[in-house]
């Protein structure tokens, strides 16, 4: 099973769940059926967006391992 972390940003409202679908998803239109299933339940959380963001909405979502770590590197440390 994997763990995806799904951010929905608005002008004015953004939240943050994960998912967990039992494939890979490597196209924003498998993700669809999950987002959806997860905006119709009462536990997500909706937050102001303090981002200059003059748009209708955005989607991002990202594999993540245990729900916490992200798999990417935040800051390369340089030993030069």
């Amino acid at each position: 099973m994997r763990t995806y972390l799904i951010k929905i940003y608005t002008k004015h409202l953004q939240t943050k769940f994960f998912i967990y679908p039992n494939r890979e998803i490597t196209d924003i239109q498998d993700i669809h059926k999950y987002i959806i299933d997860n905006l119709g339940k009462n536990g997500i959380e909706w937050e102001p967006n303090r981002l200059k963001f003059t748009g209708g909405f955005y989607i991002t979502y990202e594999e993540v391992n245990d729900g916490k770590q992200h798999d990417v590197t935040l800051r390369k440390e340089d030993t030069a």
